[in-house]
């Protein structure tokens, strides 16, 4: 319940700058945020292992079908820099009851602007491609 409650309200304090970040595939959404880890609460990184400093982020996805369920999925991905540097994301599944979600740590340099691409499939579909672009600040130093 608080491991849920935690995904909630990151999302939630991350709504101003992100609001509605999902897009549609054929009866199913995929949800998805960035945030730095410094959002996350000490104990909860820890718990994720989940690095905690202001040149790191996650990336937060979550696939909902048509009724509104979580839906288990294999999930890749990377991001690409300005300059065409690509890195890898290793998403780690995060099963909360009801909540699945694919989270994925990443380093970056300040003012850097990504371009995500993820991979989705869930067996018996297409693979879904989501791909979007942020552009990444340093967070708050502790």
């Amino acid at each position: 319940m608080i491991k849920h409650l935690f995904w909630f309200m990151l999302a939630f304090a991350a709504l101003p700058a992100a609001a509605d970040q999902f897009k549609s595939f054929d009866g199913m959404d995929v949800h998805y945020i960035v945030v730095n880890t410094l959002f996350l609460q000490p104990d909860v990184a820890a718990r994720y292992k989940v690095v905690r400093a202001n040149d790191r982020a996650i990336v937060n996805l979550s696939v909902i079908d048509e009724k509104g369920s979580a839906i288990l999925a294999e999930v890749t991905g990377s991001t690409v820099n300005l300059l065409s540097q690509t890195n890898p994301l290793q998403f780690a599944v995060i099963n909360e009851g009801d909540s699945i979600y694919y989270v994925a740590p990443f380093q970056y340099t300040d003012q850097d602007v990504l371009r995500f691409r993820v991979s989705i499939s869930v067996p018996g579909r297409a693979p879904m491609d989501l791909e979007f672009q942020q552009q990444m600040y340093l967070g708050i130093p502790q």
